[in-house]
């Protein structure tokens, strides 16, 4: 059986495509040429080139959301939890400052605004932060959006490419 030098399962091997005489196969003797493709392939390759890369393009895109909502429902499930404890744990420490200030203060309402005054300025540097955590990590998918410029420079190479062999070749009229 003949080695099929195009196999990937087999090395390459140069000598398969040449003759018994050490030479390459052909009435000649001479190399084989290789005709330059003609616009129709080039055109068919563009486009057949484009259409994967738009395919890998979505691909990258849905992975990238998918991670991202999954690392944002993991965190949204955690700040929920801790919210739901810390309210629980917030209402009966604030119950105990009110109680407590109030027999201090002798003054059970003026307790009670200093205490929720207290805790609203708490909630506040701890709602920014965590909002501060989303926009630093961000929402969106660099990854795709750095692969897609790099698309648009290779398209248009390949526009210039497929213009300048449109314009290079000769009419025939």
């Amino acid at each position: 059986m003949a080695s099929d030098p195009y196999r990937p399962h087999q090395p390459y091997d140069p000598r398969a495509a040449h003759g018994p005489n050490g030479r390459p196969d052909g009435a000649s003797g001479r190399p084989f040429a290789t005709p330059e493709p003609s616009i129709g392939e080039l055109l068919r390759r563009l486009s057949t080139d484009t259409s994967e890369l738009v395919r890998q393009e979505v691909a990258l895109a849905k992975a990238e959301m998918r991670r991202t909502g999954t690392t944002l429902a993991r965190d949204g499930a955690r700040i929920g939890v801790a919210v739901g404890l810390a309210l629980v744990g917030a209402l009966a420490l604030g119950a105990f400052a009110v109680l407590a200030l109030g027999q201090l203060l002798d003054n059970y309402w003026l307790a009670a605004l200093i205490v929720g005054l207290v805790l609203l300025g708490i909630a506040y540097v701890v709602g920014n932060a965590a909002v501060a955590d989303v926009k630093r990590r961000g929402l969106g998918a660099p990854q795709t959006a750095e692969s897609l410029r790099e698309d648009a420079v290779w398209a248009r190479r390949e526009m210039r490419e497929v213009r300048r062999e449109l314009t290079a070749q000769p009419r025939a009229d």
